[in-house]
């Protein structure tokens, strides 16, 4: 049967320690925390992206598999909380921060990703705009929006629980990140984080592409043990981030028409006061990506 993890909704820390070359072992370390109490939906963090687990008594559903090599903390992980085998992998997109655990799940596991990164993750299960997988408590709806930060990103809804992933399309608030070799563009970016805000209705909390956006501080002195659940981010943040992206791109256009180089538009940005919290650490990468654009 599933977890009793999933009947009393405890938040499992793991430390788990793999072989790694002679004479040293590398520490890998995956942290299992509940997204609500009773609930059968986790998060995994640690070792690249966010992973989410939603651990159900017919298999697991895993989403996003993080760095080569973290395949296997994350498997067990969920061992060391269900007797069910991971049935389906879906990937928001085929960075390998996001992907690159796959191949640690063998077996007949079937993988989900947009049809852009189909070939590059070894999806098996292709999506083009919309797919629903599941139905009730546990409905997983997949969206694809258009280019952002690659050209094949997947938006994860569970609807009935009012949860969402958007993968790297909100991988925190931060400057824009893109990868304009795997399709992406800052400007198209803001127009799908548009879209996103303004067509998906109904979710609450959501979950960001990368640590940085998920509050996960911890007591040291708590036992192994934590009832606990992490902050999520909530859509009126996704609302601003949508909000955020727009003016970015606006104010890069102004310096740009102005006649500034990247260096020099980077470096005197001039956005709202609301945003003066955001890492803005990749802005110069994000004014040089809209440079190119522009240029073509």
């Amino acid at each position: 049967m599933v977890a009793w993890a999933g009947a009393v909704a405890l938040t499992i820390f793991l430390v788990l320690i793999l072989a790694a070359p002679v004479g040293a072992q590398e520490k890998r370390s995956v942290r299992l925390r509940t997204l609500g109490p009773g609930d059968i939906l986790y998060v995994l963090i640690g070792g690249g992206g966010n992973t989410l687990a939603l651990m159900r008594d017919d298999g697991v559903v895993v989403i996003d598999t993080k760095q080569p090599g973290w395949g296997v903390p994350i498997r067990e992980a969920i061992e060391a909380a269900t007797d069910r085998p991971v049935t389906t992998i879906i990937n928001t997109h085929a960075h390998a921060d996001h992907a690159g655990g796959n191949k640690d799940f063998p077996g007949m596991v079937e993988i989900v990703a947009h049809a852009n990164a189909a070939s590059a993750v070894g999806a098996t299960r292709p999506v083009t705009d919309r797919l629903t997988l599941l139905s009730g408590p546990d409905q997983i709806d997949l969206y694809y929006f258009g280019r952002g930060h690659t050209n094949g990103d997947l938006v994860v809804v569970f609807p009935q629980k009012r949860l969402a992933y958007l993968g790297d399309l909100f991988p925190s608030k931060s400057a824009p990140n893109v990868d304009a070799a795997a399709g992406g563009s800052v400007s198209a970016l803001a127009d799908t984080l548009r879209r996103v805000a303004t067509e998906i209705k109904g979710v609450m909390r959501v979950v960001t592409g990368h640590p940085e956006g998920l509050a996960d501080a911890r007591d040291p002195a708590a036992t192994s043990v934590d009832i606990s659940t992490p902050r999520m981010m909530r859509w009126s943040d996704v609302e601003e981030y949508a909000d955020f992206t727009r003016d970015f791109v606006d104010a890069v256009r102004k310096a740009k028409s102005a006649g500034k180089t990247a260096a020099d538009a980077a470096a005197g940005l001039s956005l709202p006061d609301r945003y003066r919290d955001y890492d803005m650490r990749n802005a110069l990468a994000a004014v040089e990506a809209l440079y190119r654009e522009e240029a073509r």
